[in-house]
């Protein structure tokens, strides 16, 4: 009998199939050992991995791109918005190859009449929505804290609708001519949040155009008040300089925000100014050419991000973080560290960038203290969930450590982004030390793409996310230990979160999926 390729009686694992063991019955001892050795090629050749010259931080806030000028810029960014809800010219039909993060914003108030719209214009793969632009100025969004939030619930129905995260407003610093009467985002912000201390919002965004770099960093500290990472969305000066000055101006305020794990990410305005701002005229990267950089172009692609890296194999020291939310320092005594990460809360998390020898698993070994509560964390690899509840017990005291091991976490080779999400109170972090368990697995063409379905076991339902470097359409097949298949789809792409499960019976599956030339398969049970 031929079989279709979603219905093969096969278990096809990174190219290779199984038939299933009952069919070769006398060969059930190879046949395991043979499938617990793929198992662990497949954990590490779906972890997603890049060269990552791109700095996750650095962006670009301008309105008329080319797919030639995003190319030119994506060796240092990771991302860029256009004050739209879809990339335009040719880089809304080449979205999909160029491989920089288009965020999309509401810019300013959704009708209810446009939010299906809105929602169905975003891009698969989006992970955030920016909301309202410069809302305190006359030609922005022109919403006073009061009009916002009477606004926002529309802001949370396109967020919900495609599992995103929410920054913002961006008011920003203004004179006399201003809407509302807010000459101040913190005070903009500050009445949001009284009017509608429950509206979801997981970041904080302003704008800022102050004109020495001290000054522009100084004004950011301000809004570190709301406890949420900070995307400065538009920054730049507006004083007539040199190239050489401006230049410097910019270097010296992304090295701060590169170094400050409270900056969640930032985007230099812009890319080719209006000729007539004279107070501009050395801030575009671009040449009046597409796809060309001029000098500061270059310097802000170049301008390093890698500073806080840390070698694994090695300790990973909790204060050098890259990002954050949430968390303080405190100094200690413990392990020659000098500060530990304190004041921890629910929710809060520390990030870190790290240079991994080698693909593998690891052992991972927390320096961790809670004083009268056990501690639990979540372990997150390039933002994919691989531990979850991590439990200790409670130490006696915020500076009484104790040891948490962690076991088999796969890591891939190269530039690796290393989350830690707390669901305790009151934890005390100091460090990881890690330590190589299983290496060798090291293919770098296979190890692009992350296929993980959370949670597995299934309880009721989970989500299905393929990342890979370039969105695309996606099938996949569910299919149970008979060779039936439960579950077709042929409507979804890569990068996308995709429900499944809620549809399934007790018993566990295969899901196999293809998207352009790759094939993958994983294991799920559905309890």
């Amino acid at each position: 009998m031929i079989f279709s390729e979603f219905e093969q009686k096969v278990i096809w694992i990174n190219g290779i199939h199984l038939e299933l063991i009952k069919i070769y019955p006398k060969n059930h001892i190879k046949i395991i050992t043979m499938f617990k050795k793929l198992l662990f090629t497949l954990l590490i050749s779906v972890m997603y991995i890049s060269t990552f010259a791109q700095s996750p931080k650095r962006g670009i806030a301008y309105g008329n791109n080319s797919t030639a000028d995003l190319l030119a810029l994506k060796p240092g960014i990771s991302w860029w918005y256009n004050w739209g809800s879809l990339p335009e010219n040719d880089t809304n039909a080449n979205y999909e190859s160029i491989g920089v993060e288009y965020v999309p914003m509401a810019w300013g108030k959704i009708s209810d009449a446009e939010v299906q719209a809105f929602i169905n214009r975003i891009k698969p793969g989006a992970k955030y929505l920016l909301a309202f632009n410069e809302p305190n100025f006359n030609d922005g969004a022109r919403l006073t804290p009061q009009e916002a939030v009477s606004a926002w619930a529309n802001v949370e129905k396109i967020a919900a609708a495609k599992n995103l995260e929410i920054v913002s407003a961006s008011p920003a610093y203004n004179g006399p001519n201003n809407y509302g009467g807010f000459t101040d985002p913190v005070a903009w912000h500050n009445q949001f949040f009284q009017l509608c201390p429950s509206c979801k919002v997981d970041y904080i965004a302003f704008h800022t155009y102050d004109n020495t770099a001290g000054s522009v960093i100084g004004v950011t500290g301000n809004l570190k008040k709301f406890n949420r990472p900070v995307w400065v969305t538009e920054f730049s000066n507006r004083v007539i300089q040199t190239a050489a000055e401006k230049t410097a101006f910019m270097k010296e305020v992304i090295t701060s925000f590169e170094n400050d794990p409270d900056i969640y990410r930032y985007s230099w305005f812009t890319g080719r100014p209006d000729p007539a701002w004279l107070d501009m005229a050395e801030n575009g990267l671009l040449a009046p050419q597409s796809g060309v950089l001029r000098p500061i172009g270059t310097e802000y692609i170049n301008t390093t991000y890698t500073s806080k890296k840390m070698n694994v194999p090695g300790r990973i020291t909790a204060n050098k973080h890259y990002r954050r939310k949430g968390t303080g320092l405190q100094n200690t005594a413990d392990s020659e560290t000098g500060q530990n990460v304190c004041f921890i809360e629910t929710g809060d998390w520390n990030e870190f960038i790290l240079n991994v020898a080698d693909a593998g698993t690891y052992n991972l070994t927390f320096r961790v203290a809670s004083p009268t509560i056990p501690g639990k964390f979540d372990i997150l690899v390039n933002n994919i969930l691989l531990k979850t509840d991590e439990t200790f017990p409670a130490t006696g005291g915020y500076q009484t450590y104790a040891d948490k091991l962690v076991s088999g976490v796969a890591l891939p080779k190269g530039e690796v982004y290393l989350k830690i999400k707390f669901k305790s109170n009151d934890v005390s972090f100091n460090f990881i030390d890690v330590t190589a368990a299983n290496l060798g697995v090291n293919d770098p063409i296979s190890e692009k793409d992350f296929f993980t379905v959370y949670p597995n076991p299934i309880k009721t339902q989970s989500t299905l996310h393929i990342k890979s470097d370039v969105t695309e359409p996606l099938r996949f097949r569910i299919i149970d230990m008979k060779g039936i298949v439960c579950y077709s789809s042929n409507d979804h792409f890569t990068n996308e979160d995709i429900k499944i499960g809620d549809k399934l019976s007790s018993g566990v599956y295969i899901v196999n999926a293809a998207y352009g030339s790759v094939r993958r398969s994983i294991k799920i049970i559905k309890n």
